[in-house]
Order: structure tokens, then C-alpha cells, then sequence
């Protein structure tokens, strides 16, 4: 049998990656009826349908998964091969992208991997933004190689690991009047005020609708509490000892499980391996709980 086309499966993990024709042929720099051309091409080479187009873009079929989770062991093969056989200061090379909650992926992973970059040159990390309902399937359309988010994805083409869980409280300030009836959020689509109060008793719920602020910054928010624009639930592990806020005891803290994603594929090349074992170190270590975040609760 004659090995795959490697411009085929190009243009076929391109299109998986991005969900869309257009943006995929504009990453090749190839017209869409030439990519059209080797998407078809590889069907019939296959025999099977690896794509499915409607309005909502490039779906994958389960052969196209299937497909899609080959080329990404192929890459993490050649990746391996050639930090092996190039000459360089380091066996380490490649780029691995990575999505998840903010309260999470900036402030604690990247500060795990920093010292394995700085160690490594050769090696680039990408943070992607996504929604955290987004994340799981920007790992099964390949966009990321890890993501992080709050949901078990319950696929088999996905391996979750639980890696903790999140104290989330409202918190305050400390040092100026509040303004109990404003919550500040990250963005109108961010449901962690709603769920956190929806869950609490009666009697602590604020009365009637609520007065939300957008900052659009995760770290800002934090900010403007100590300011005293309003109020805002918080994981907890993300507020200071040194922070002018204290956490509103007459609330009670709600938990959410943090897991890990990633594909599910028959070989991981050493950079995935140590690139997770990190990730997993780190983030287990900042939910995991401690005598000192029992008492801060306290407070």
C-alpha cells in the first residue's frame, strides 16, 4: 500500500484545527478549491468521509478523529526524531499549546514551565484563550494540545485527569465601603456569579436582579475589589495573603473539580510527557488543601 500524502494530511489536520475551510486555506496560503482538492483526495484515498461541511463549519467524523489523533503522533514523533538527530544544546524541541481557566493557566502553570523554557530555547508555549466550555473541543479538533476546564469530557477520544478542585467565595474589601449590590465578572458570558449565588440559601441571596460589572480582565477584577467597585466570587487559592480583601463568611464556599485534557493516542513523545507531568505537578499543588488556606478562610 502506498504511504499517505503528506500535503494531504496537512491540509487535512489544517482544516481540523481551524473548523473552517477559509482559515485553514489561509493558513497554507492555498485557495479553498485546492484545498477542497486534497481533503477530497484523502477521502477517496481512504475510502471513508473524514469531514463533515455545514454552516457551523468542518466537523470531524470518528475516522476523521481517528485520523486527526495519527497526524498529531506523527508530529510528536518527528518532533522527538529531530531533537534527537539535530544538532542542538537540547533535546527538547517543538511548540505546545495550551488553553484553560484563567485562574489557573497564566498564573500557575506558566510559572511552572518557565524554568523547563528557560532550561529548553528550542521549545515555545502558546496560551490560547478559550471559553472553558470551548476548551474540551479545541483539544479534539487538535487546536491545543492541553486544556484545562472545569467539565469531565466523558469522550474516549479524550483523557481527563482530575487534578482538584476550586474553592470558590465572595470576596471584599477590606479598607473601603462596599458596594454590596455590584459583583464584578470577567465578561456577560461568564456564569461564576450566577452559579455560586443560585447555590447559596435564601436568605443570603441578593434581592432582586442583579448589578454586574464586566472588567475583561481576570486579574483586574480582584483589583477592583480592593478598590471597592463591588463584589466578586473568587477561587480562593487566587487572592493574596496581602490583598485588602476578606472573604464574606455569611456565603458559603462552593467547589468546582479543575480537570486536565488531553488526546487520547498510542505514542506521547517525551516533550508531551514532560510538559504534562509539569502541568500536573503544579496545579495539584496550588488546589491541593492546606492548614494555611483553612485559616485565611477564617478570616
Amino acid at each position: 500500500m502506498d504511504p499517505l500524502s503528506q500535503d494531504q494530511l496537512q491540509a487535512f489536520a489544517a482544516v481540523a484545527r481551524a473548523g473552517s475551510f477559509t482559515r485553514a486555506a489561509g493558513v497554507l496560503h492555498l485557495s479553498q478549491p485546492a484545498l477542497s482538492r486534497r481533503i477530497t483526495a484523502l477521502e477517496e484515498r481512504l475510502e471513508t468521509t473524514l469531514l463533515v461541511r455545514g454552516r457551523a463549519g468542518a466537523v470531524l467524523t470518528e475516522a476523521g478523529q481517528r485520523l486527526l489523533d495519527f497526524v498529531e503522533a506523527q508530529r510528536a514523533l518527528e518532533e522527538e526524531l529531530v531533537g534527537d538527530l539535530a544538532p542542538s544544546p537540547t533535546s527538547y524541541r517543538g511548540v505546545v499549546r495550551i488553553a484553560g481557566v484563567s485562574s489557573l493557566v497564566p498564573p500557575v502553570v506558566l510559572p511552572a514551565l518557565a524554568p523547563f523554557l528557560r532550561e529548553h530555547p528550542a521549545v515555545q508555549v502558546e496560551i490560547h484563550r478559550e471559553l472553558d466550555r470551548q476548551v474540551i473541543n479545541a483539544v479534539v479538533a487538535g487546536r491545543i494540545d492541553f486544556g484545562i476546564s472545569q467539565n469531565d469530557s466523558n469522550m474516549p477520544s479524550i483523557v481527563d485527569v482530575h487534578l482538584g478542585d476550586e474553592e470558590f467565595v465572595m470576596v471584599e474589601s477590606r479598607i473601603h465601603r462596599v458596594r454590596r449590590d455590584v459583583f464584578l465578572d470577567v465578561s456577560p458570558s461568564d456564569p461564576t456569579t450566577e452559579l455560586f449565588l443560585a447555590a447559596q440559601p435564601a436568605h443570603v441571596r441578593p434581592r432582586g436582579r442583579l448589578t454586574r460589572s464586566f472588567l475583561f480582565d481576570e486579574p483586574g477584577i480582584l483589583l477592583g475589589v480592593e478598590l471597592g467597585l463591588g463584589r466578586a466570587v473568587k477561587p480562593r487559592h487566587t487572592v493574596p495573603r496581602t490583598a485588602s480583601v476578606r472573604v464574606d463568611l455569611n456565603f458559603v464556599p462552593q467547589r468546582k473539580p479543575v480537570f486536565l485534557h488531553y488526546r487520547r493516542q498510542g505514542y506521547y513523545g517525551r516533550l508531551h510527557q514532560a510538559i504534562r507531568g509539569l502541568i500536573e505537578a503544579s496545579v495539584r499543588e496550588r488546589l491541593a488543601p492546606t492548614r494555611e488556606n483553612r485559616k485565611r478562610g477564617k478570616r
